[in-house]
């Protein structure tokens, strides 16, 4: 595979060869000489405050302690995959990682851009990873749930589920947590793949969970919510929105907020699965976008072009901004500001009390997938191919 990274006035092309078919094994990638990012990225940037996985923490809540600038960012560096890249990057450990349509798994350099090892599968990669101690974990189209050596590749594991897997793990202790297409929502134990429990629904899995206390909550494509007991997956409750769930869940203060693609957004008890609100909040539109709650806003997107912030104890409209396009891209709050993507092909930072642009970024295709933000720097992948990395 080829892939190159690209820092203004500067293009490194770097050959790589094809993976064997039979027992993939990671491509390490010599690191490019002569090239030196844009902006400057200090050592410590990209150790601290890490995104671990999809939507920052285990409650989905999108929010990160890492203060993004309010002016303006610009690019630090950019890299290419072979197609385009449908997946929400990770970044601990001084790498980022993420997947795309070419099959192949990749973690590159936060600071420069550079590539440290791919890794093939056999389907398209839609799962955004999660980093736990020294182990990457995602799912893949070829219906496996793998787990890399996050400094060479290496495969730990697979565990084999019935379909494709879009959904995004999350851990608590020893356990992962991921849904499939096959209808099934998993629990596997992280050090072996070994499954603990399993829990059926009626519909592909594409939401993915999140987890507070002793539960977990994720959405189906049956029309329901699901709480469930995180140690032995019993169902606690679940809830029928009428129509596919595949936004992600977000918990904050006892209350789980999810949309749907009925356009609604729901606001639930999360011991007993009551609404909070007088009713939940209507857009134009299905909601695929996963919500980001912080204070008194919970913010998301939606097909009908519109970013929304609402009051979490109301769920009553507190601003509203127009895009160009439908919002896939689920927000980070970081610094007081919602950054998400538009398939207008833009990156947004919104000001989470005023609603208010503070800044935009263009990319060249658009941004299907969401940030991932550490020390500072925004990371966030588009249809043409590139990930970006901002700051």
């Amino acid at each position: 595979m080829n892939m190159k990274t690209i820092k203004f006035f500067s293009i490194i092309l770097l050959g790589l060869t094809m993976f064997a078919c039979n027992n993939p094994e990671p491509k390490k990638v010599d690191a490019a000489e002569g090239v030196e990012p844009t902006a400057k990225v200090e050592e410590s940037d990209t150790v601290k405050a890490p995104w671990y996985k999809f939507r920052g923490n285990t409650e989905n809540t999108g929010v990160t302690a890492s203060k993004v600038s309010k002016t303006g960012l610009e690019l630090v560096w950019k890299v290419e995959a072979k197609a385009r890249i449908s997946t929400s990057p990770s970044v601990a450990q001084g790498k980022v990682f993420f997947g795309a349509a070419d099959s192949t798994f990749y973690a590159v350099d936060a600071k420069t851009g550079e590539v440290s090892w791919e890794y093939s599968t056999k389907g398209d990669i839609r799962s955004n990873p999660l980093i736990e101690d020294e182990t990457v974990y995602f799912g893949s189209s070829d219906g496996n749930f793998y787990a890399l050596n996050i400094e060479d590749g290496k495969l730990k594991w697979i565990f084999e589920t019935g379909d494709i897997i879009m959904s995004s793990p999350n851990v608590l202790g020893d356990l992962i947590y991921f849904g499939s297409y096959d209808n099934n929502f998993y629990a596997v134990n992280k050090k072996d793949g070994k499954k603990v429990w399993s829990f059926p629904t009626g519909d592909a899995i594409y939401s993915s969970p999140s987890i507070s206390g002793s539960i977990v909550a994720f959405g189906s494509m049956d029309h329901y919510l699901y709480v469930l007991d995180n140690k032995t997956g019993a169902l606690k409750w679940k809830f029928n929105a009428k129509d596919g769930v595949g936004s992600s869940p977000a918990i904050a203060n006892g209350v789980v907020y999810f949309g749907c693609d009925n356009h609604l957004m729901y606001a639930l008890d999360l011991t007993t699965g009551k609404s909070v609100w007088k009713k939940p909040f209507r857009t134009s539109a299905p909601i695929n976008s996963s919500p980001a709650v912080t204070g008194k806003i919970i913010c998301f997107g939606s097909y009908d072009y519109r970013f929304y912030g609402l009051n979490t104890k109301t769920g009553e409209k507190e601003w509203e901004v127009t895009t160009e396009q439908v919002i896939h891209s689920s927000p980070a709050i970081s610094n007081g500001l919602a950054i998400f993507g538009s398939d207008d092909s833009k990156v947004y930072a919104v000001d989470v009390v005023t609603g208010k642009v503070a800044w935009s970024y263009a990319a060249h295709d658009r941004l299907h997938t969401s940030p991932a933000i550490c020390h500072g720097m925004v990371f966030i992948a588009s249809f043409d191919g590139y990930l970006y990395a901002l700051k």
